[in-house]
């Protein structure tokens, strides 16, 4: 769907007065009205997400009218394709260029914090709890049984197993390099932040309205077990 409503975008101006006192008038009188007005208020809402936020609703409803009638439309199919894929790659690479900023001033002035460490592949760790000197130490097939509390380095939380009694059971096989990094240094009952840079994390994937591409990651774990895999990890 995010597709449909992205072809209808373009991103020009701000509403016409006259066209404000037009939109004003309109009423809801019967259900290809209430339709009519429910779509075009989800399409508002997907632009606004979407970051298009100045547009010209009067060219918008042009559009609207002209793929409805049939008229010879004033951008074809390819270039309204063009117009909105060269306007999204500008917005992640703006959006990318500033979360890298903040991720290099982060990590710079986190380096010369006491107890941190730095390895090669720019990870970043604080040993809070070294854990059992005896404890398993997980490798890449590994299941493991973790608490964790996962923030971006603003202090926005966007994931957490405390909420839970138990901990949590996860495949080494299917976490991030950072993390998967990360807890390979540790032994069970050790507790380590883990600094993890966009790049040992999601990239340019957001998998979450709470993380935006491109996010650097803090996981403080506890790594509570290490457990040979379970039969449908084997299978996979």
């Amino acid at each position: 769907m995010k597709k449909i409503f992205a072809l209808v975008l373009l991103a020009l101006n701000v509403y016409p007065v006259l066209a404000q006192k037009h939109f004003n008038k309109v009423k809801i009188t019967s259900e290809t009205d209430s339709i009519s007005y429910a779509l075009g208020y989800m399409l508002a809402q997907n632009m606004v997400k979407e970051g298009l936020t100045d547009y010209d609703a009067t060219i918008v409803g042009r559009a609207f009218n002209d793929s409805k009638v049939n008229n010879s439309p004033l951008l074809s199919l390819e270039e309204c394709k063009n117009v909105l894929q060269d306007f999204f790659n500008k917005k992640e690479q703006e959006l990318k260029e500033s979360q890298m900023k903040k991720e290099r001033e982060f990590f710079a002035a986190n380096a010369q914090k006491e107890g941190v460490k730095t390895t090669e592949s720019g990870l970043q760790y604080k040993v809070l709890d070294y854990g059992d000197k005896n404890g398993k130490t997980p490798s890449d097939n590994d299941d493991i049984r973790i608490h964790y509390e996962g923030r971006l380095i603003d202090g926005t939380v966007f994931d957490t197993s405390y909420d839970n009694e138990e901990p949590i059971k996860l495949s080494m096989n299917y976490l991030i390099p950072g993390m998967t990094e990360g807890l390979k240094l540790m032994r069970e009952g050790a507790k380590y932040i883990l600094y993890i840079p966009q790049e040992l994390g999601y990239g340019d994937y957001s998998p979450s309205e709470a993380m935006p591409a491109f996010s650097t990651l803090i996981f403080e774990i506890e790594l509570v077990s290490v457990e040979p895999p379970s039969k449908d990890t084997e299978d996979e």
